[in-house]
């Protein structure tokens, strides 16, 4: 009977662990439907996946809100989004504890709480609804009630960023550090250790984009100083550190600093300031471009490229090794062989032992070709004193079964990188810029937690077995019997959190074209991946001195339709 039963319990954890479904697999035929611009099918599809009472509530508003973004319904999408950001708050202010919860079960069944970032983009999609709602406006007192909701926004984004920026720090306080000699020495004893990723480095301190856009914002509400103050801390931001972190293009940098000087001179009070800065961050051409540029009206283009990556889930097995007195951690490779690679790679970037003294350790303790055919595919921890506490707990016994963790992780060597994006407009073309990078964001915010993640799967998965562990103490075959499949469901039951807001763009690109007055047709190819791109086009009638602002969504295989397009 214990046998068949063992056998029963193994076959249900091969299963498991096989078939266990991500948040990404849970949404996805709303996002496809979402990507291929079916926006009603779409939102019932994510109505029926997601529970907006239930701990999944704060994506339900978020997706939604993006999926009638899409869909030109404007104020139902801020609808949506107000109630994300109370949700958000509301999280962020009370921490919420489900500690007790995950360690019976997995994080998928916590509340989710929105990343720094993602509470940052709910404001930056409600700032561009009311954007969005003015360009659409036929009267001026319309067009102005919206484009106060739009400054509205801007400033909230701003309220949120400065928060951030205060508990994180700020470009300038992480340059200060890194000059410091202690800072030095550590990055050199950390390159020598093994460890190849500067936590400090990319960490989300603020966003150069959302200052952009307020700048945009502002610019188009004829408030030029405003517009001038955000458009400085954007390039300020881009050229601290922002620009680097990210892999932004270079030129985003000067383009930023160029509508800084080009609001100077619009509000005027400025004549002996602008020039001097124009020297110092402007190359020739841009400053000839300078020149003409307000006197002319223009053309910002801002497309949201792509999609952000969708967290999957890394299997790792923990076992003891008596003779060290060690646990070891290896991954469990799982899926084709790239994905097999995927995981390789992030267990060896984040968890692997990978330093000098490692390798050596293992030579010394007569290991050498084990050090050589396991090199990146185990992470040995030594315990020492805490080994005998470990033991006296019945841990070590756990471990001594092999016990099953998950973490989550980016599938980054396979993920499809964007190409570039170009404008054209009678004849001329020009290339957008990359202003923002979700994906890079989005894969540093897992890096930064992959330490505590790790930590917290350990803790969890112990705690199940050691439970499932004394209920097989107290003896008897059916005790026994018992405490087996209890093992067996909780390392089956073992999870990661894999949820993260999936209709996110995965990249933003900008770029502004001085046009003279009159109706142009416009239209932008965009290589969203390898061999797929997207091509959309509209009509633009551009006012001497004014700006147009276009804002296109792109997805692979696009087809150009212009009923798709927003209004100008």
């Amino acid at each position: 009977m214990f046998k068949s039963l063992r056998g029963i319990a193994l076959l249900l954890f091969t299963v498991y662990l096989t078939g266990c479904a991500t948040y990404g697999q849970d949404v996805r035929q709303g996002l496809n439907l979402a990507q291929q611009g079916q926006y009603p099918q779409a939102a019932t599809a994510l109505e029926k996946a997601l529970d907006p009472k239930g701990d999944d509530r704060l994506l339900y508003y978020t997706e939604l809100g993006v999926v009638y973004h899409l869909a030109g319904d404007y104020e139902k999408s801020n609808r949506l989004l107000e109630t994300a950001e109370r949700i958000a708050e509301d999280l962020y202010t009370k921490r919420i504890s489900d500690m007790l919860t995950s360690a019976m079960t997995n994080p998928r069944q916590g509340v989710y709480r929105a990343t720094d970032f993602e509470r940052v983009f709910i404001n930056y999609y409600k700032a561009l609804n009311y954007f969005m709602i003015a360009s659409n406006s036929t009267d001026r007192a319309s067009k102005n009630k919206a484009l106060d909701g739009a400054r509205v926004e801007s400033r909230r984004m701003d309220m949120v960023l400065a928060n951030i920026e205060l508990e994180n720090g700020s470009y300038e306080e992480q340059a200060d550090k890194e000059k410091s000699m202690f800072s030095k020495l550590m990055r050199i004893f950390s390159a020598l250790s093994g460890e190849i990723i500067d936590k400090n480095k990319i960490v989300y301190r603020n966003d150069a984009f959302g200052h952009y856009l307020a700048g945009v914002i502002y610019e188009q509400h004829r408030e030029y100083d405003d517009a001038r103050v955000a458009y400085q801390k954007a390039a300020s931001l881009y050229e601290g550190g922002y620009q680097e972190q990210y892999g932004l293009d270079s030129e985003m940098t000067e383009q930023a600093w160029f509508d800084t000087i080009r609001m100077m001179q619009k509000a005027g009070g400025w004549e002996n300031e602008w020039p001097i800065m124009s020297q110092k961050k402007l190359t020739k051409q841009k400053r000839k471009d300078l020149k003409a540029f307000n006197r002319n009206g223009h053309l910002v283009v801002i497309e949201h490229l792509g999609v952000v990556p969708e967290r999957d889930e890394m299997n790792m097995i923990l076992t003891a090794d008596p003779r060290t007195r060690q646990v070891v951690v290896s991954p469990i490779l799982t899926g084709d062989a790239q994905r097999q690679l995927d995981q390789r790679f992030w267990f060896f970037a984040l968890y692997a032992d990978k330093g000098i003294s490692d390798v050596l350790s293992w030579g010394y303790e007569g290991r050498a070709l084990d050090a050589i055919m396991k090199f990146g595919l185990e992470k040995r921890e030594y315990l020492g004193p805490m080994w005998d506490v470990a033991d006296g707990l019945g841990l070590i016994d756990v471990l001594n079964d092999g016990m099953r963790i998950t973490v989550p992780y980016y599938r980054v060597t396979s993920s499809q990188k964007n190409g570039t994006s170009k404008l054209t407009v009678n004849g001329k073309t020009q290339k957008l810029l990359l202003g923002e990078s979700v994906a890079h964001m989005a894969v540093q915010q897992q890096l930064l937690s992959s330490s505590s993640d790790l930590q917290e799967a350990m803790a969890r998965a112990a705690f199940k077995n050691l439970t499932a562990a004394k209920a097989a103490s107290v003896g008897g075959d059916a005790a026994a019997v018992l405490g087996f499949i209890g093992k067996i469901a909780a390392n089956a039951s073992s999870a990661a959190e894999t949820r993260n807001w999936l209709l996110l763009p995965g990249q933003i690109k900008v770029t502004r074209m001085a046009l003279p007055a009159g109706q142009h047709e416009v239209k932008l190819v965009s290589e969203v991946t390898a061999g797929k791109s997207s091509q959309k086009s509209t009509s633009v009638n551009i006012k001497a001195g004014d700006m147009a602002v276009w804002k296109v969504r792109s997805f692979a295989n696009d087809v150009d339709d212009k009923s798709l397009q927003v209004g100008l």
